[in-house]
């Protein structure tokens, strides 16, 4: 269960199998932040876990969800609730944060990577810090309904 794409063609089956297993690496690495940044895993049901489909994922500055940063999301989230014991749970936080840590992750590898002064959900985001937001809204179905994560990073 946990959190899974839409029906329909994969959107990464078409990638080279060792670019997508680098993406998997960096998502495990992106895992470990997730792991310090500890955000909620959805509560299991009577029948067991939530299922989540991804509807969308926009990050604002806008930056395009390429089929490599979708696979570093996804595996950061499958790793970190695994690592937290539930490897079939959903974290629609995590993915949310992922996909920020995704984003800088990119940028440090094509030149100075943005200081991220504080990350977390957006409603626990200090007034007091200072610099360039960056946003994540995560979009989830689930069968309850629709579910919405969003995290913010002050950058410099």
């Amino acid at each position: 269960m946990g959190i899974r794409l839409t029906e329909g063609p994969d959107p990464t089956g078409a990638l080279d199998p060792d670019l997508a297993h680098a993406a998997r690496g960096i998502g495990l690495a992106v895992a470990v932040r997730l792991r310090d940044l500890a955000p909620a895993i959805r509560p299991a049901a009577a029948e067991g876990e939530p299922e989540l489909v991804v509807d969308e994922i926009t990050l604002d500055p806008p930056d395009p969800l390429d089929p490599l940063t979708l696979i570093v999301c996804l595996a950061a989230h499958d790793a970190y609730v695994a690592g937290r014991g539930r490897a079939a749970a959903a974290s629609p936080g995590a993915l949310a944060l992922a996909r920020i840590l995704a984003w800088a992750s990119r940028a440090e590898m094509l030149g100075r990577a943005p200081r991220i002064v504080w990350i977390g959900p957006a409603a626990r985001r200090p007034d007091d810090v200072s610099g360039h937001l960056v946003s994540v809204t995560v979009r989830l179905t689930g069968p309850e309904g629709p579910v919405k994560a969003t995290a913010v990073a002050v950058v410099t």
